[in-house]
């Protein structure tokens, strides 16, 4: 499975106007791939007024299929040129590879929590079976299903790692848990420990599913 995503942060003085532009975009790239689109406020981890749009594809076919349509929409265009003056600069795009599943999967939940490595190098099968060994914990501490993917295009070597809750009250409970679990400290501790990835380049991003 692969994950497409576009980030957009408003430019200065327009951050009224991104969130019911995203919406709209994420309505319109449902309707015109014939994929299901969520649009998401970035609450944390990203500049003030970042919003993203993401995308399941069953893989490249079906990712290609949804681009060429857009591509030769004329509604498209009119649509994306709207966005002139709004954004702060072009929208970053992300397409990751699903690598792992842990829990039950489903459709994305209310609250997003995403985190991002860079891998060293090294020994690239060791610290990919770590990502999904920390996940694995993750689920099993919190009782929260997540995925890990790794970057399929843009920068490589990234890894990430993406878990979702339905309330607040469930995001704090699990960042509790999480925070207090010794074995999740200290399998933290031995990737770094390992050298496993680019000191500096960590970073998390809490996201919330717009209606």
């Amino acid at each position: 499975m692969l994950i497409q995503s576009a980030e957009m942060t408003a430019a200065p003085g327009r951050s009224s106007e991104i969130g019911p532009l995203t919406a709209g975009i994420r309505d319109f790239l449902s309707a015109e791939t014939g994929r299901e689109w969520w649009s998401w406020a970035v609450l944390a981890g990203r500049p003030f007024g970042t919003y993203m749009l993401t995308s399941r594809a069953d893989g490249y076919t079906d990712l290609v299929a949804g681009q060429v349509a857009l591509a030769t929409s004329a509604d498209w265009a009119k649509l994306t040129g709207s966005a002139a003056g709004v954004l702060n600069q072009p929208a970053e795009t992300y397409l990751n590879e699903v690598i792992a599943v842990t829990g039950e999967p489903a459709p994305p939940k209310q609250f997003l929590t995403i985190t991002r490595a860079t891998m060293a190098g090294g020994d690239i099968g060791a610290t990919l079976a770590w990502s999904t060994q920390v996940m694995e914990h993750v689920t099993k501490i919190t009782g929260n299903s997540g995925n890990v993917s790794m970057s399929a295009a843009g920068r490589f070597f990234d890894v990430f790692w993406a878990s979702g809750v339905d309330t607040a009250e469930e995001l704090d409970a699990a960042m509790q848990t999480i925070n207090g679990d010794a074995e999740y400290v200290e399998m933290v501790s031995a990737a770094g420990a390992a050298g496993m990835f680019v000191d500096g380049l960590a970073e998390r991003a809490i996201l919330v599913k717009m209606p």
